[in-house]
């Protein structure tokens, strides 16, 4: 695992985020991952337009709710790091985090628990890359 001195440049504030990838699954693991997030101990919103919703307990519940409006989860890591899944696509998790949120080792290793977390609820390897660029992998945890 990258130490925080070696990996903290990856988190300068440069009004891009970085985002975070689990990769080639199907609705099977986001129903996983919907419902551990449900169990989980980390705080979360679910918001369908711009209206706070419970979080449905299945992908396709929210495509459905997509057909009219956006849907969002909010997943607070602590009270200073917000992860935010928008459920773009079937194959792919897809979170983001601003590095605004990343700028101390203890954040940071936060962090890391979460991927942690994530990468054992969908049995999947888990990327942190820069924005839009799902090849430039800053950080990979299986």
């Amino acid at each position: 695992m990258k130490q925080w001195c070696d990996i903290k440049n990856e988190f300068d504030t440069d009004g891009s985020l970085r985002d975070i990838y689990v990769e080639n699954i199907d609705s099977a693991v986001w129903n996983d991952f919907i419902g551990e997030v449900k169990r989980s101990k980390y705080k979360f919103e679910f918001s369908h337009g711009d209206v706070e919703k419970e979080l449905p307990f299945d992908l396709n519940a929210i495509k459905s709710m997509q057909q009219a409006d956006p849907t969002t989860l909010y997943i607070w890591v602590t009270d200073n790091i917000q992860l935010n899944c928008h459920f773009f696509v079937e194959t792919e998790i897809e979170l983001d985090v601003s590095p605004h949120d990343i700028q101390t080792e203890s954040a940071y290793s936060q962090l890391v628990a979460f991927l942690k977390w994530l990468a054992t609820v969908t049995k999947s390897e888990v990327k942190l890359t820069h924005e839009g660029i799902q090849e430039q992998v800053i950080l990979s945890v299986c």
